[in-house]
């Protein structure tokens, strides 16, 4: 059979192919910048590391603002808004800083999400001890380095209160 494509080589493709050799790997697709990342699978994972940024804040927020003993007091709903609010901002700044980092390189994002991660471990509210209505005696089941904070449910006459930790909690001995 004749080549016709003026190139040589391996036939009618459109430019002349080399054969690999030895153990060598046919390069990576890059980006225009030149760049290796996930390319058009960066924006489904930034959402995604978005969405999941928002829960987390949301449900942490949530304790501190729509708290009887919280900030705001007595206003469960201007603490849910404000809640809400924080949570969409700081995400979408996570879900861009995660695009930005994922279309630069996959091990930078699993770096980004590993201290993400970390963080949530370090910084989401833990319970660490409850006090029964009419009777403050408190029942402690960790001690906590960090910051604590007390919350009621709002517009309740009778509950529990509980603590939290913010923070790095350790195990009280029982008794």
């Amino acid at each position: 059979m004749r080549n016709t494509s003026g190139c040589g080589g391996n036939g009618g493709g459109a430019g002349a192919v080399a054969p690999l050799m030895g153990d060598a790997q046919p390069a990576r697709p890059v980006d225009g910048s030149g760049r290796t990342g996930l390319g058009e699978r960066a924006t489904g994972m930034a959402v995604a590391v978005g969405v999941v940024s928002a829960g987390v804040l949301f449900f942490a927020l949530d304790l501190v603002l729509v708290n009887a003993e919280g900030p705001l007091g007595s206003h469960p709903g201007v603490g849910l808004v404000v809640a809400l609010a924080v949570s969409a901002v700081v995400a979408a700044a996570v879900a861009l800083t995660a695009l930005a980092v994922a279309r630069r390189s996959v091990w930078a994002l699993v770096a980004l999400l590993a201290g993400l991660a970390a963080v949530v471990v370090v910084a989401f509210p833990t319970r660490i001890d409850t006090h029964e209505s009419f009777r403050p005696q408190p029942n402690e089941r960790s001690s906590c380095t960090g910051l604590t904070f007390r919350y009621y449910p709002p517009e309740t006459s009778d509950g529990s209160s509980v603590d939290y930790c913010v923070g790095v909690e350790s195990p009280l001995p029982v008794g």
